[in-house]
């Protein structure tokens, strides 16, 4: 159990205590719920920006920043409402730019149909079959929606080729706007591991991903402390831990993929105190701060 009083709880970003320099923050679950934008979302961006804050999105999204950006748009979050992007995608095709030698030119893929892409303009091919592969590409599930379970036999068939696994997202699981989880590249790493195989993941809690992002900031901030930048999101166990590893202050959005177990309804809704604290002692990541919603009021 913790020994520290359970973390403030917040309605609004606007709380003086959560004021700083430089915001990170987390796509799904934080700006939208993998579907629609918050309402709040875009006018909380927009009230930052006004204030001349610096704000960088982080996402564990295993395709290139240029795609989420044009997704975002779509859904009403426009580019000049942040600075920068990074994702997990980004992240992983860097290491495959400078890392040929080590992983080898052919990969066997596992991921949507969409995010097939990742790697164009290097070096590397997709293999025609497993045996003809170096090593796996592993971006999730070819069906949203499918269980890590259902790639067993062919994770046993690269285990027993010693095949090492590239993971382009870490996150185990999402939670979509109906509440339903859905198995993520991280699930499947997981399996691999339990079946004996090497993984090497890019993303979201890693601590790589969070210089990354400090060396982006300071690009605009040159004097920027990590202890002056807030993290937001809404995973304890990626998000939040990461953050926290990296120094920085954080903010956990409550309705996110913790939502049911904090019994909440309605996107918005304030966390019970004793919920909050039950599930950070479950977890063992103590966020600096609770937000009800990422919104500005």
């Amino acid at each position: 159990m913790h020994d520290t009083p359970p973390p403030p709880i917040y309605d609004s970003l606007a709380a003086p205590e959560l004021s700083t320099d430089a915001y990170v923050l987390d796509v799904w679950g934080v700006l939208w719920d993998g579907i629609h934008a918050y309402p709040e979302a875009a006018a909380c961006l927009h009230e930052l920006r006004r204030q001349g804050k610096r704000i960088l999105l982080l996402s564990n999204a295993p395709r290139p920043s240029h795609s989420v950006v044009h997704g975002l748009a779509e859904i009403g979050i426009a580019d000049h409402l942040f600075d920068g992007i990074l994702t997990s995608g980004d992240l992983c095709r860097e290491a495959c730019a400078k890392g040929r030698d080590e992983f080898g030119t052919a990969y066997h893929y596992l991921g949507l149909e969409k995010d097939r892409a990742l790697l164009e303009g290097l070096p590397y091919q997709e293999a025609t079959e497993l045996a003809a592969a170096d090593f796996i590409l592993n971006l999730g599930t070819r069906q949203l929606g499918e269980s890590a379970e259902v790639y067993r036999a062919e994770l046993s068939r690269a285990r027993d080729r010693e095949l090492p696994m590239l993971c382009a997202n870490p996150d185990r699981v999402i939670v979509r706007s109906d509440g339903t989880s859905v198995d993520c590249a991280g699930a499947l790493a997981d399996l691999y591991v339990a079946l004996g195989g090497s993984v090497r993941s890019f993303g979201k809690p890693l601590r790589p991903t969070y210089d990354a992002c400090l060396e982006r900031l300071r690009g605009w901030l040159p004097d920027l402390v990590p202890g002056a930048v807030l993290a937001v999101g809404d995973s304890l166990t990626t998000d939040i831990r990461g953050a926290l590893a990296a120094g920085f202050r954080t903010a956990l959005v409550a309705g996110g993929i913790h939502g049911q177990e904090l019994g909440l309804q309605r996107h918005g809704d304030r966390p019970d105190p004793q919920r909050i604290d039950a599930l950070t002692d479950r977890i063992g990541v103590r966020p600096d701060a609770v937000l009800s919603a990422f919104q500005w009021s």
